[in-house]
Order: structure tokens, then sequence, then C-alpha cells
């Protein structure tokens, strides 16, 4: 598998989820979000269309350590290690504005 680091992805504008990818072809097999150490607000994980204040399409809530220690994160795999995670499925929404989480996957 080929690691493909996204460095720092930032949510523009809380409230408003930042999908993983605009491409609607992109996939990979392994995924992981980290929560920044330092910053101060929650990231959450889930699906485009995800509310925060209802929670609906919110699978993770991630905390950071905002005295910068280790912070929250969260990993997903596909079934044999195929690239059948469609990125653009996927979004982080922040609970301060311009936050955003670090954001690496894995493909064949």
């Amino acid at each position: 598998m080929t690691m493909q680091p996204q460095g720092r992805v930032n949510v523009p504008v809380s409230g408003t989820p930042t999908p993983l990818s605009s491409d609607p072809t992109a996939r990979c097999a392994h995924l992981q979000i980290q929560v920044i150490p330092g910053l101060t607000g929650k990231i959450f994980v889930g699906s485009p269309t995800m509310n925060t204040a209802t929670l609906a399409g919110v699978v993770r809530i991630l905390w950071p350590n905002t005295s910068g220690g280790i912070s929250d994160s969260w990993e997903m795999e596909s079934h044999a290690d195929e690239d059948n995670l469609w990125l653009n499925q996927y979004a982080i929404d922040a609970g301060v504005s311009g936050e955003g989480a670090l954001i690496t996957w894995w493909a064949e």
C-alpha cells in the first residue's frame, strides 16, 4: 500500500462538513484521522451530510488535547485490504472554525 498523507485539512466554517475528497473515484484501503495537538475544538467524523447539532450522520467525535499532548484519533480499514473506502463518502467538521485534523490514507 502507498501512504497518502494529506496533512492538515481545515474546516473553514464550523457546522459545515468538509468532505475528505471531491473526487468520486478516490478510494483507499485504510483511513486515519487525527486531531492536531494544541487545537481547542472537537472534530466530528461522519458523512458529508452530517449535522453536528443533532449528531445525525456523525460516526465519531474526536477530542483535542489543548495542552499539546496526545490527541484523539480514528482509523478505519476495508476488508481484505482492498481499496473500497470511497473518500467522498467521509467528511470532517470542527467545533471551531478554521481548525481541522491530520488526514492520511493508504491505497493499493
